[in-house]
């Protein structure tokens, strides 16, 4: 297993690892050992917020003068381009290919979703809060998601006891009605699976099973300014684990109302009166 430090959304992550993928860490690693007898540490610069970070055990890194640093993406990008270059002699499709990091990210996602894995366990292993954002990145039709995911509940089902698959009793057919009359919540609807638990207290803002509506969207900013408030007030009385709190709700409550914009301008109908003509 991998364990991916925290980025997205700021939540650590764990995904499995290939027999490849596994090799190819594992040789970077003894490389590090076999020289400095660990992996030492390597500071790296931010360039959207302009910060150095504090020093930390990357596995890509290189000496510059006196102390080492990480390798940024220019970098990994020039050499990606470079191999495709070398690669055109023999290869000519890769004649004028150039590659990005983050495009290996979005051919991991596709080669997921292609393989039969659901498409919201591959949201969960790329840190997506939205399973809109995963298929941005997957480079298949909504019809092969379909299929995909259909071939995964049949296979579930083939492993499972022919018992469960019985008819429902009354009873438990108004329950199953009941959960879903209670998915529906002051910001929209959730979306958590029949019999399970809220697994963050009702607190829907965080929520990635959380679907907002449009209409929704001036409430969001209430609540934004409501949370900008409390939290300058923490900083002033110093109540630093209510800000670490406040900037975690609002990391959500604006990845939220981003993705809810998005679908509007992609064609969802807007909540606004129209203007009237002079």
């Amino acid at each position: 297993m991998l364990v991916i430090a925290p980025s997205k959304a700021d939540r650590e992550r764990v995904i499995p690892m290939s027999a490849e993928l596994f090799h190819a860490v594992a040789q970077v690693i003894k490389r590090h050992r076999s020289q400095h007898g660990t992996v030492p540490l390597a500071h790296s610069y931010d360039p959207h917020e302009r910060i150095w970070k504090i020093s930390l055990p990357f596995l890509f890194q290189r000496r510059n003068g006196l102390t080492r640093s990480a390798i940024n993406p220019a970098t990994v990008r020039r050499r990606l381009n470079e191999r495709c270059e070398a690669l055109a002699v023999t290869h000519p499709e890769f004649e004028g290919v150039r590659f990005a990091p983050h495009d290996f990210r979005r051919l991991f996602a596709t080669d997921l979703v292609n393989s039969g894995l659901p498409i919201h366990i591959g949201a969960a292993l790329l840190g997506h809060l939205s399973i809109e954002t995963t298929r941005g990145y997957v480079a298949v039709f909504d019809d092969d998601i379909v299929r995909h995911y259909q071939e995964f509940l049949d296979r579930r089902r083939d492993q499972r006891p022919t018992e469960e698959y019985r008819d429902p009793t009354s009873t438990e057919w108004s329950e199953f009605e009941e959960h879903f009359d209670k998915r529906e919540v002051e910001l929209g609807s959730c979306g958590r699976p029949y019999a399970t638990p809220c697994a963050h207290e009702h607190a829907c803002i965080r929520c990635p099973m959380l679907t907002l509506k449009p209409g929704m969207l001036p409430r969001l900013d209430e609540i934004e300014e409501d949370l900008v408030q409390r939290r300058q007030q923490a900083n002033a009385q110093g109540w630093h684990g209510e800000i670490e709190g406040i900037d975690l709700t609002l990391t959500f409550l604006r990845s939220n109302r981003g993705q809810t914009q998005r679908a509007i301008s992609l064609g969802m109908p807007s909540t606004a009166p129209a203007r009237q003509k002079a």
